[in-house]
């Protein structure tokens, strides 16, 4: 018998995140890989933070696109 999730778990490690914080002109962005370009929280662009405000953003952002992905 072969263990799926295993696997399961070795692809998504695989696969690049959709988010990633980076620089900006004015401080901390959470970058979008998928938009090319800021993330977004409703019709607002997730920029000019601190790190540790992008970070957690981040973490928020990609927790909710993965529960999404494997609904």
């Amino acid at each position: 018998m072969i263990n799926t999730r295993g696997m399961e778990e070795r692809d998504k490690a695989s696969l690049p995140s959709r988010f990633l914080v980076r620089q900006g002109a004015k401080g901390w962005m959470v970058y979008d890989r998928q938009r090319r370009g800021p993330a977004m929280i409703g019709t607002s662009l997730v920029v000019n933070l601190t790190k540790e405000q992008a970070n957690s953003i981040k973490q928020m952002l990609t927790a909710e696109w993965e529960g999404k992905r494997s609904s």
